[in-house]
């Protein structure tokens, strides 16, 4: 038997962090970004945090499948 179990569970690990990550990384730098100080500019703020959120998520994504690939 190999170790696939193990290295499926260590990806898997490793995705959930990196989408935790990109998803409060691309907060911190929206939030930078758009600096709200009012309703208008907090609709806004949602608005670039979700598609930044959706950008980070997939560059990590394509990284953590970079990682797998090496992994066979």
């Amino acid at each position: 038997m190999g170790n696939s179990n193990s290295t499926g569970g260590i990806l898997a690990i490793l995705m959930f962090i990196a989408t935790m990550t990109s998803w409060i990384g691309s907060g911190v730098v929206s939030w930078n970004l758009v600096e709200p100080d009012s309703f208008g500019g907090a609709v806004i703020f949602i608005i670039v945090w979700g598609i930044m959120g959706k950008v980070f998520d997939f560059v990590l994504g394509l990284i953590v499948a970079g990682i797998a690939s090496t992994m066979d």
